[in-house]
């Protein structure tokens, strides 16, 4: 019996030790969320600075034309102009570029135009005439995916034709370049 009472001792013994001699794995997590960066602006100079510099870049907004050609010549008073994104989108984006011609609007009077070609990362639009150009938009910067934050700027050119910029009437004339950012 003594027997007995001790081999039963040491079988609860074993299994009481067994029961309680368990593994323990606790966890910690970290979590965080990353804000989508899309942003463009045309800048005074070339944009080479960091997410939190690009707000307070200068932003460039009028050349004034004061003679046909090329308007980054030292005669046209060196246009500076950049098209400047910056972005962390994962799907890329899309900066499509139209251009209007500078035009004079008078009331009573026919509008007057003068045509000039803007071209931006190696792709151009010329404008011809009233509101058409050749071809009405380009797509100057098309990224199809991003592994991190990247930034581009592309100096715009633009060059104002002769013949039209000669002939044309006394007036006030304003074109527009327009750019518009699409996030994919």
């Amino acid at each position: 019996m003594k027997k007995n009472l001790v081999a039963l001792l040491l079988v609860l013994a074993v299994v009481s030790v067994g029961l309680f001699a368990a593994d323990i794995t606790k966890t910690f997590n970290l979590a965080t969320t990353v804000q989508g960066v899309n942003k463009m602006k045309i800048t005074a100079a070339e944009f080479t600075g960091t997410p939190g510099q690009f707000d307070a870049a200068e932003e460039a907004t009028t050349h004034t034309v004061n003679t046909y050609g090329n308007q980054q010549s030292p005669e046209a008073d060196s246009l500076k102009a950049w098209l400047s994104t910056i972005s962390n989108n994962r799907a890329g984006y899309t900066v499509k570029m139209t251009a209007a011609p500078l035009k004079s609007v008078v009331g009573g009077q026919a509008t007057a135009y003068i045509d000039y070609t803007v071209t931006v990362n190696g792709l151009s639009i010329e404008t011809q005439g009233s509101e058409t150009t050749n071809p009405a938009f380009q797509n100057v910067i098309t990224v199809a995916n991003l592994a991190g934050i990247a930034k581009q700027s592309h100096q715009l050119s633009i060059v104002v034709d002769q013949t039209t910029f000669e002939a044309a009437v006394a007036g006030s004339y304003t074109g527009t370049v327009t750019f518009e950012y699409t996030a994919n």
